[in-house]
């Protein structure tokens, strides 16, 4: 093959070599491998994975039974700090009923066991009498249930405690059925809250009591 023939090849080769290197791209020994790439470019597409949502969806309606059904609802959930808080609120409603501070307990109660309680402290006033209550001791304090509808999460919590309830006639006397010695008192409470709601305060909507030895 003539000089001149060869030549003229080396060159479209070197040619082609550049041509492909301005397409391709060239190898800098930092290249990601291709999956690391195609991912990339799906997210400048805008199809990267959504993380999960730090706090409740406010669109959304997830129903069901259980930690688990809130923990996914509401990720910021804590079973533990929930059952301190609870367990402070269980003496704060007790004592705000006891001295019929409506203002406390219309923070800490639903509308319509607020209307409830309010009744009760009215029937209370009206009739002179007067109630005391001491939370002696705190046994335990565990969570019997919970529900989530819609966005309405429910947790009802199991109380067993020893307190001191002394009812009062109006003359300041102790009452036929009132008990100055601590007893021993199961109380069932249910707490709802509203997760698309910013207040992260749960209220207290149902109650039940029972004596220990019932």
């Amino acid at each position: 093959m003539p000089f001149i023939d060869i030549l003229i090849f080396a060159v479209i080769a070197v040619l082609l070599v550049l041509r492909l290197r301005s397409v391709l791209g060239q190898r800098t020994g930092y290249e990601q491998p291709q999956d690391n790439q195609v991912k990339e470019s799906f997210a400048d597409k805008g199809n990267a994975p959504i993380p999960f949502p730090k706090a409740a969806d406010k669109s959304a309606k997830i129903s069901g039974s259980g930690l688990e059904a809130l923990r996914r609802a509401d990720r910021q959930f804590n079973e533990k700090e929930f059952v301190q808080g609870a367990t402070v609120a269980f003496e704060m409603i007790l004592t705000a009923f006891a001295d019929g501070d409506q203002a406390q307990l219309k923070r800490l109660l639903s509308y319509d066991l607020l209307q409830s309680f309010m009744q009760t402290i009215h029937d209370r006033t009206a009739a002179k009498e007067s109630l005391e209550i001491t939370v002696n001791d705190i046994r335990e304090v565990s969570i019997l249930n919970v529900e989530l509808v819609d966005s309405v999460a429910s947790i009802t919590v199991h109380f067993h405690t020893t307190q001191t309830r002394i009812a009062r006639d109006e003359q300041g006397d102790v009452m036929e059925d009132s008990d100055t010695e601590p007893q021993e008192f199961i109380d069932i409470w249910t707490f709802e809250r509203d997760l698309t709601l910013s207040d992260p305060n749960w209220k207290l909507a149902e109650t039940e009591s029972a004596d220990e030895d019932n």
